[in-house]
This record gives structure tokens, C-alpha cells and sequence, in this order.
């Protein structure tokens, strides 16, 4: 268990859906097919408020980013699991608050890396890697990353709606940590994923999931599973909670026991 590799995809498969498509749906993206769409209907049968989920990820991330920029003054960024191109993506985000930034993106999706390449990549600004967050530190010698960022200065790794795409037998809180040891103190690791505290709603959105990408998917998770991700970090005041702001008045969310998006900001202390 745990620190192994998933290979790597260089084909794209669009009649299998694919999580990073599904999300490109529910924002009203154009990058997905049928086997996608048809997914997307049959998980808001099971969860009507998942569209909601994902423009409230999106707008947490985004905000974190600013904040991160304006508030703490940091200047790189990893986005890892970035998924498909959208309206504002996080460079150009970075890049608004009026200090030069770099942004490193990242995602197994061969599909997710070809789309980037054509639309995120600016020369010294961003540019768009192949890889997996299960590598650990190791993605850290990546040459397109290296020559980009300098890790010896705070960093900030982005990890929102990704981990819910990993399952427990690959060892993700492991691969979090592993990740966040080889960050410089001060660097901050912002986190994100589908929670509930309904078992019942765990196990049918993971089921389907799972059947969905042909088992390319991980599970939902408690809000006390999520938070061993950020062992070994220090909460910033925001602490965790539903990101998405999550109400009873949203269709298909009862509260904390509905499907939430669940997360925060963690820093990497001094050591």
C-alpha cells in the first residue's frame, strides 16, 4: 500500500467518462462527450447539488490563490490535479495581484496536459506537466518544474477536488505528507474534496463513481478522514469546513449529512 506509481495514460478513452470531464461539465465547459454528460445526469440523480459542488471548488480556489498572493505574499504556486482549462485558471488569478507569479500545473489526464499545453502555458509564467500527486517529492525534480519555480522559497500546492480521486489502498494522506515535507516552512497546502457524514451517501456516490470511470476513482471521505490530510500542518484562521458552502435550502444537501465539498489551507511550520 501506499507510494506506489499509477502508470500514466497516453491515450484518451472518451467513452469511459473521465472525472476531469465530468467537472468540465458541471462548469459549462465544452471539453466533454457523451459517456461524460450521460454520468454527470446520473450523479445528480444521486447527489443534486454536485453542479453547485463544483463552481463552489472553483471559487475556493481561486480565492485561496488571491488570498495566498495578497495576504502572505506568495508567489508560486503547484496546481496539481488542475484539471480542464475553465474561465479564469490560476495563473492568471496569480498574476492580478500585481506581482510577477509562476504557476506550475499538473494532472494525469493526458487529455487535461494537451488542453493546458495549447491554452495555460505562458513562457515564464506557467506551464503544464504530465504527472501524479502519488509521485510524492519526486515530482519536485521535474525539470519543467525546477526550471520554473524556486523551492527554496515558500511555495503553494493546490490540491482541490483531486484527493476524492484517490482511494484509501493508494495511501493518499501518505502522499500529502510526503509532498508537504519536501515544501519549504512557510509554504501552504490548500486542500479540498467531496465529504459527508451520511455513510449511505459515501458509499453510493463512491459506487458510482467508481463504476462510471471504469474505476479510475478514489471515494468520498468524512470531514474527519480529510482532516488527517493536514496532519503536520498548521491550520490557517479560516481552519477546515465545507468550502462550498453547502445549505439546507440547496437541493439534495441536508446540512453536514448532505454531499459537501470539504477543506481548507494548511501551512508547512517551521522545523
Amino acid at each position: 500500500m501506499g507510494h506506489g506509481r499509477r502508470p500514466l495514460a497516453t491515450t484518451v478513452d472518451v467513452t469511459v467518462a473521465s472525472a476531469a470531464r465530468m467537472h468540465d461539465f458541471f462548469l459549462n465547459g465544452k471539453d466533454n462527450y457523451p459517456a461524460d454528460q450521460i454520468a454527470c445526469e446520473g450523479l445528480l440523480e444521486l447527489a443534486p447539488n454536485t453542479a453547485v459542488l463544483a463552481e463552489a471548488q472553483r471559487a475556493f480556489m481561486l480565492a485561496a490563490v488571491r488570498q495566498l498572493a495578497l495576504d502572505h505574499g506568495v508567489r508560486q504556486f503547484i496546481d496539481l490535479g488542475c484539471g480542464l482549462p475553465t474561465w479564469v485558471n490560476t495563473h492568471q488569478v496569480a498574476r492580478r495581484t500585481s506581482a510577477p507569479s509562476s504557476v506550475v500545473y499538473v494532472d494525469r489526464d493526458p487529455m487535461v496536459v494537451a488542453h493546458g499545453r495549447a491554452v495555460l502555458e505562458e513562457d515564464g509564467v506557467s506551464t503544464v506537466v504530465q504527472g501524479d500527486l502519488l509521485d510524492g517529492p519526486e515530482l519536485f525534480t521535474r525539470p519543467q518544474l525546477s526550471d520554473l519555480l524556486d523551492l527554496r522559497r515558500p511555495v503553494a500546492v493546490l490540491m482541490t477536488s483531486v484527493l476524492h480521486c484517490i482511494p484509501d489502498r493508494d495511501a493518499p494522506q501518505e502522499a500529502v505528507r510526503r509532498l508537504a515535507e519536501g515544501l519549504s516552512a512557510g509554504s501552504f497546502v490548500v486542500i479540498s474534496q467531496w465529504a459527508s457524514e451520511d455513510e449511505r451517501i459515501r458509499e453510493r456516490v463512491t459506487e458510482f463513481m467508481r463504476l462510471a470511470t471504469h474505476g479510475e476513482w478514489g471515494q468520498v471521505r468524512s470531514s474527519q478522514e480529510i482532516r488527517s490530510f493536514f496532519s503536520g500542518l498548521t491550520l490557517t484562521e479560516q481552519g477546515l469546513g465545507a468550502v462550498s458552502g453547502c445549505r439546507a435550502s440547496h437541493p439534495g444537501c441536508d446540512g453536514h449529512h448532505g454531499l459537501i465539498e470539504y477543506g481548507g489551507i494548511g501551512q508547512v511550520p517551521q522545523r
